[in-house]
């Protein structure tokens, strides 16, 4: 009898036993890599980022490199790889999934080949782009998606197709920042805002510093505050009655370098960007900020392209929008202040010189009425250029 009872016993071990191993086996292709799959067999995938970027002035012509195409492993022979242009439909897809709104490139402003070649031992090459005289309207981002054609070696299914995005460089002066005095513009009425984003962009001979915050006037309190602080050996940023710190391993600065910060509020956590670099993301409160004003740092540099948005921008759209100036009709910024030495007339799109002050480009119209000994320069007789090239 109990000879019996420990046979069963044993029986129900092993299927037990089978059964793990086959859902083991069963979840592992569920989540298997796509190109392990082609350890035994040549295959070809669009390599790293699905986004390429290319900046050129209006009206100019470039050739350039688009994404790279890569096989699994390196060519015993050499591989023509096929692709052709998207569709519309593609790249309305890329669109609703990032929050962008990109355009289609006209054919009249482009050449793409239909294929390149890996040499043999080789395992990777750009897709050339010949851009020609391309020519952009106020805030338009053209986009050219590439698809992966079928052919031998075949693309990996999820990996086989790309954007290039291609927009607008821009040439512009900066606000020199050389006197200890405070630089603030104050709003007639208080601002509520469930959400935001605040982004400025600097190049200091020493990066150490505060940026740019906001003011408090009215029932503002602490947890309103927007305070960021830079630095080589790290930095800190208050904000929600939170104190921040990030050292200088997740966000490494140097001096004389032009940086993108961008700081976003959801709702109850905050995200910190460097030059479209997420480097934090972290609960602080929820509720919503009261807006009573902006202040620049008395720091000692160049700043340029102070925006607020009322909205969270999303990842890909702080990544996209690095160099970039926004764009004034942008129905989300609070204020956004180009620092170009430049008036922006909301009613009729003209842009006129005028230094006199720190002029918002957006349709609230809070300026910073006085420079306070600032002033607006160029780069040694030339524009600065964005994105920088340094």
């Amino acid at each position: 009898m109990a000879n019996r009872e420990n046979k069963s016993l044993m029986k129900r071990i092993v299927y037990a036993l089978l059964a793990a191993s086959l859902l083991g086996s069963c979840q592992n292709e569920l989540y298997n890599d796509p190109a392990k799959d082609h350890q035994s067999e040549q295959g070809i995938y669009i390599h790293g980022q699905e986004q390429t970027q290319i900046f050129l002035l209006s009206g100019a012509s470039q050739d350039a490199n688009g994404p790279r195409v890569s096989l699994v492993k390196p060519a015993s022979s050499t591989v023509t790889v096929n692709f052709s242009v998207g569709s519309q439909a593609q790249l309305d897809a890329y669109n609703a999934k990032n929050g962008t709104s990109y355009k289609l490139l006209p054919s009249t402003m482009y050449e793409l080949p239909a294929s390149v070649t890996i040499p043999a031992g080789q395992t990777s090459a750009s897709i050339p782009v010949k851009l020609k005289a391309v020519t952009f309207s106020s805030g338009e981002v053209f986009a050219l998606p590439i698809q992966l054609q079928g052919s031998n070696p075949h693309a990996i299914g999820g990996q086989s197709e790309a954007i290039i995005v291609v927009d607008q460089a821009t040439e512009t002066k900066a606000l020199s920042i050389n006197t200890g005095n405070e630089i603030a513009a104050y709003f007639a009425e208080d601002i509520l805002v469930p959400q935001w984003t605040m982004e400025v962009m600097v190049k200091r001979s020493n990066i150490n510093g505060a940026l740019a915050g906001t003011k408090f006037v009215g029932g503002s309190d602490d947890k309103s505050e927007i305070y960021p602080v830079v630095g080589k050996d790290g930095s800190f940023f208050r904000t929600g009655g939170t104190d921040l710190s990030l050292s200088k391993d997740i966000m490494p600065l140097e001096d004389n370098k032009w940086y993108m910060f961008s700081f976003v509020y959801d709702g109850a956590n905050v995200s910190v960007y460097c030059n479209g670099r997420q480097v934090l993301s972290q609960p602080v409160r929820d509720g919503d900020y009261k807006l009573g004003g902006f202040w620049l740092s008395t720091t000692r540099g160049l700043m340029r392209e102070l925006r607020f948005y009322k909205v969270a921008r999303t990842p890909a759209q702080i990544a996209a929008n690095v160099w970039k100036m926004a764009d004034p009709k942008d129905t989300n910024l609070v204020a956004y202040y180009p620092m170009n030495g430049k008036k922006y007339d909301p009613a009729t799109g003209t842009i006129t010189e005028d230094e006199t002050q720190i002029w918002d480009w957006s349709a609230g119209a809070h300026h910073f009425p006085s420079l306070q000994g600032a002033t607006f320069v160029d780069n040694a007789g030339k524009p600065f250029r964005f994105p920088v090239t340094e």
